[in-house]
């Protein structure tokens, strides 16, 4: 399996913190399996680092746990931490520079930014123009629902932060770990992106 930066750990965090209060976080936290917790928890002087590696089982599991205690179990919360994953993923110049170069810059671009916070996946964009957007992500080991709705999240939110606040994204995974030989050698799972 496959292993994401701790920034995203980090990241999902801070959103509980600032949506639901101080002691979210760690309410959160307590409901993962031993193992996954004391990976992350600084148990035995670990420290959770941002540029750090660790398995996307914790950052999965601590999404599944945030949408079944703060949401209604829909992984509808594992979408909007995606979209707030996004917002913290783009500093500023780079917010800038997307709304000048537009959806197509941004939908290739995402595959550098892919690997900066996944060490398995790789990235594909199938098509793309100037209202609508297909890519996959092959032989993704990680890939879970979860994950998954985190991902969606992610692409509508860059989106949004590249074509202002008027357009309104609608991104979704239209295949999950699918073979297609003609299209690849790999599972992958696919997403599709439309917007005004």
């Amino acid at each position: 399996m496959g292993q994401v930066r701790g920034a995203s750990i980090l990241g999902t965090l801070a959103y509980l913190r600032e949506q639901y209060g101080e002691d979210a976080p760690r309410r959160t936290l307590d409901t993962l399996p031993p193992a996954l917790r004391s990976s992350i928890s600084g148990e035995g002087g670990r420290v959770l680092l941002e540029s750090g590696w660790y398995d996307y089982a914790v950052l999965s599991a601590l999404t599944a746990a945030a949408d079944r205690l703060y949401g209604k179990g829909d992984l509808a919360l594992a979408r909007e931490i995606g979209r707030a994953q996004a917002f913290l993923d783009t500093g500023r110049f780079f917010k800038w520079m997307l709304r000048l170069t537009g959806p197509r810059t941004l939908v290739t671009r995402a595959a550098s930014v892919w690997n900066n916070y996944h060490d398995v996946g790789l990235y594909v964009v199938e098509e793309v123009d100037d209202h609508h957007a297909r890519l996959r992500i092959e032989d993704w080991s990680s890939a879970d629902p979860v994950m998954c709705r985190r991902v969606e999240g992610w692409i509508e939110r860059a989106l949004e932060l590249t074509l202002g606040q008027n357009v309104a994204p609608s991104i979704r995974e239209t295949d999950h770990l699918t073979r297609e030989p003609a299209v690849s050698p790999h599972v992958f799972c696919r997403f599709v992106g439309e917007w005004l």
